[in-house]
């Protein structure tokens, strides 16, 4: 026989919860339902999910002296890192070492003031390797640059190639479709400019460092740190008719730092195009 409560099923004649919100299960196998959240812990949901897909910043909500609410979260394995306020007093008065598990399951409890959760957190990782660190890095230096080669397909074409540092932390090469066999942008390393997708916003800044210039009407600004927020592109343009030149150059000096001003440095390269004509 169904349990009313003022009229209402509340329990089924199957034993089964019914018209209750934010629970599941039978009578005698009482379970909060989980929630998924993107940044706020929320008192009145005692259960939440979140899988980070970038740094975090946490907020609170619902706060209610006595309460309690259960945080899983998947920093996933880019490793990103949740900041959580200055509200909370954690176990040991020690904030865990989030790189250090992908998998947390986080406990927090309101205290005697609205100022004061009590949080404590239990690591581990997932099946397989744990997350990869972050690791900004370059390639090149300035007597042995990383290079590849093009040639322009006809004397009616501009040659046109470079390099293309994305936003996803990878670099490409770039040939025009106009030059001879050229095949657009390609991938040439996933593991840098950054290992991961970046956490944060890094900055980039390239200058010429020796043969032919950067084609300013083609590249990114040049001598200055721009947000890798967005893909940087820095290409060459040969605009001569390839029977008036012979084998060409130009390197390019690569910075990439932590921030906007580039008083942080954490890696330089030097990149190379080189092309020919038919002098």
């Amino acid at each position: 026989m169904a349990i009313k409560i003022s009229g209402t099923d509340v329990i089924s004649d199957t034993r089964s919860l019914t018209n209750i919100t934010g629970a599941n299960g039978l009578y005698n196998n009482f379970q909060v339902s989980s929630i998924d959240v993107t940044d706020n812990i929320n008192f009145t949901s005692p259960m939440m999910t979140c899988t980070l897909t970038a740094a975090t910043t946490f907020t609170e909500s619902g706060y209610v002296e006595g309460k309690s609410a259960t945080l899983l979260l998947d920093t996933s394995s880019n490793n990103y890192t949740p900041t959580f306020s200055s509200n909370i007093v954690w176990k040991d008065n020690t904030e865990p070492t989030w790189a250090d598990y992908q998998h947390w399951q986080i406990t927090f409890l309101c205290g005697d003031t609205s100022s004061t959760i009590y949080g404590s957190a239990v690591g581990y990782t997932s099946a397989g390797a744990a997350a990869p660190t972050e690791t900004v890095s370059l390639d090149g230096t300035t007597s042995t640059p990383e290079s590849f080669f093009d040639r322009a397909a006809s004397s009616s074409n501009d040659l046109v190639m470079g390099w293309e540092f994305d936003a996803n932390g990878n670099i490409y090469k770039y040939e025009d479709p106009n030059n001879q066999g050229g095949s657009g942008r390609y991938l040439f390393s996933s593991t840098k400019w950054c290992n991961v997708t970046p956490s944060t916003t890094y900055y980039i800044r390239v200058s010429n460092y020796s043969g032919n210039n950067l084609s300013v009407i083609d590249s990114a600004t040049l001598n200055s740190w721009l947000s890798l927020a967005t893909t940087r592109k820095f290409w060459y343009r040969d605009s001569r008719d390839l029977l008036l030149y012979g084998s060409e150059d130009g390197t390019m000096k690569v910075e990439i730092a932590s921030d906007a001003a580039g008083s942080n440095i954490l890696a330089t390269g030097y990149y190379q195009c080189e092309w020919t004509g038919l002098a």
